[in-house]
């Protein structure tokens, strides 16, 4: 685990952030390749990745503070504070879903603004989304958070001292009749997927019928992506609102059921659409 970089002064250049800058070039520099081949403009992409950005963190960030109100307890300002943290600047807890739901609203917002379609731009950004989230995981890796249950497998990590993931040696300690061997890598679990994903979203995209195809396809795939990781995360008994079965819920999985029950309409109704254009 490689959390920090280097150092600047007192300032700390996180790997996290190497790794969401990474995401955000790439995924910037195929997103304009993919709008001049579906004849968009370029400014559109430039401006809706900027929003994504923005929007996520904040999303992200609001969704952590919710849920982690106690956190903050007189201490509000710590909340939007980048110079509260053990690394000098930056601002630590942020959960992912809360971004992902504010970069949809956001972006169907600006598509209304521009007077665009929110369907042919997001089938242009779409792909590049799962490829970022493939990357940006890695940063939570080498960072430490986003970790898994414990686990007494062959593939469990051990996180050092000083790490969020650093308490399953004290499990260990504690219960040494139950052979935990680390803490189950959700985070390179998520990063494969997200790899993965991508490469087979462009391929699906031969059978691309109408616009908002690419988009809802990737809001599906992510949904059921993440709320497969989800099932190996470690989440702290408070977070969990309830079990199915084995399956494990909390506000993530809500938000994933309703974010793929919606992109499965709209992805029926585009279909339906065409082909009722065709006949």
């Amino acid at each position: 685990m490689h959390p920090e970089l280097f150092h600047i002064g007192r300032f700390a250049v996180k790997f996290w952030g190497l790794m969401m800058a990474i995401s955000v070039v790439i995924g910037l520099f195929i997103s304009l390749k993919r709008a001049k081949k579906m004849g968009v403009n370029p400014d559109l992409v430039y401006d809706m990745v900027i929003l994504v950005v923005v929007s996520s963190i904040i999303g992200s960030r609001i969704f952590y503070v919710i849920f982690h109100l106690d956190e903050f307890s007189g201490n509000w300002l710590d909340i939007i504070n980048p110079f509260s943290g053990p690394g000098g600047f930056g601002i630590a807890g942020l959960s992912m879903m809360g971004g992902v739901f504010l970069v949809v609203i956001c972006a169907a917002v600006y598509s209304l603004i521009k007077k665009v379609k929110f369907s042919r731009l997001g089938d242009v950004i779409a792909p590049a989304f799962l490829l970022g989230a493939g990357i940006t995981r890695i940063g939570c890796f080498l960072n430490g958070c986003c970790y898994g249950r414990p686990t007494t497998g062959p593939f469990g990590i051990i996180f050092p001292d000083g790490a969020a993931g650093s308490f399953c040696d004290y499990l260990s300690r504690m219960h040494p009749e139950q052979h935990f061997t680390g803490l189950i890598p959700t985070q390179l679990m998520a990063s494969a997927l997200g790899f993965i994903l991508f490469f087979v979203v462009l391929v699906l995209e031969r059978w691309k019928r109408f616009d908002g195809y690419t988009t809802w396809l990737v809001l599906a795939l992510y949904s059921i992506d993440r709320f497969f990781v989800d099932q190996f995360r470690y989440y702290e008994p408070k977070q969990i609102l309830g079990h199915l079965g084995p399956l494990v819920f909390t506000v993530n999985e809500i938000v994933l059921i309703v974010l793929f029950v919606l992109s499965a309409i709209m992805f029926f109704l585009g279909s339906r659409k065409k082909s009722a254009a065709l006949k």
